[in-house]
């Protein structure tokens, strides 16, 4: 936020007053304003170019040194009407908002998993990222928790109980993006009771990723153009090679 300083304080802009001593606690940027008050003075800011309403207002536009002097005669030189500030750059960008920490959703909230409950409308409300865990808790024993695809979330279709969680406290990490589909597969709990579950996981903050190094140019036939000026440098030292041997033979 832009800051407005009143040149001097309660003694507005006048003679005699130490206009440094004034501004050397205080911090200019880019955007403050400087009010001049006067009376019988007026504020040149170089080139010449005078303020002279009484009540004279400076934004500071820009970096860098700022010199102001009352141009009346001798005010300047022998009462020391006169200032040197240093603007500096404004406030700088606020850094990125760090990314919000994982999230644990208890499903079902105080209920739990259990029969007869609407997931859904539990779910509704509620933006599910990459590293946010789902807590399904239960009676063990009563229940138990399978991740299954789209086609066995409709139809109730349990997986094999080896695949099954059912320790009454299971924790599933959202490791990707995407729909996920869960169901009790106790007979008739899915498919008369409604326990199940289907949310849509977003990804969570992405990591800068790693550029690959890029190949050489590659020729048509897709090989690389570093292996045929090999083959061909090849070719032409043994090419050499044989010229060199037939003129021997000759002489």
């Amino acid at each position: 936020m832009a800051t407005e300083y009143w040149v001097g304080g309660d003694k507005g802009w006048s003679l005699d007053v130490d206009y440094q001593d004034w501004a050397k606690d205080k911090t200019f940027k880019v955007g403050d304003t400087l009010v001049v008050m006067t009376s019988s003075h007026d504020v040149l800011l170089p080139p010449s170019e005078g303020l002279t309403t009484g009540h004279d207002v400076i934004t500071l536009a820009s970096p860098g040194k700022r010199w102001y002097t009352c141009g009346f005669p001798t005010h300047c030189s022998d009462h020391n009407q006169k200032i040197v500030i240093t603007v500096e750059d404004g406030a700088p960008a606020p850094a990125p908002a760090a990314p919000a920490p994982p999230m644990e959703y208890w499903v079902g909230g105080e209920k739990g998993w259990i029969i007869d409950v609407d997931y859904q409308a539990w779910a509704k409300d509620k933006t599910f990222k990459v590293g946010d865990t789902l807590v399904f808790k239960y009676t063990k024993g009563h229940h138990n928790v399978f991740k299954v695809n789209q086609t066995a979330f409709k139809d109730c279709i349990a997986p094999p109980p080896s695949e099954g969680l059912t320790s009454g406290h299971d924790v599933i990490t959202l490791a990707s993006p995407g729909k996920k589909w869960y169901i009790c597969g106790v007979p008739t709990h899915c498919s008369d009771h409604n326990q199940k579950l289907v949310i849509t996981v977003e990804a969570g903050a992405l990591a800068p990723a790693t550029p690959i190094p890029a190949p050489g140019p590659a020729t048509k036939d897709g090989s690389s153009n570093s292996y045929k000026v090999t083959t061909s440098a090849y070719k032409i030292f043994v090419g050499g090679a044989v010229l060199i041997w037939t003129i021997l033979t000759l002489v």
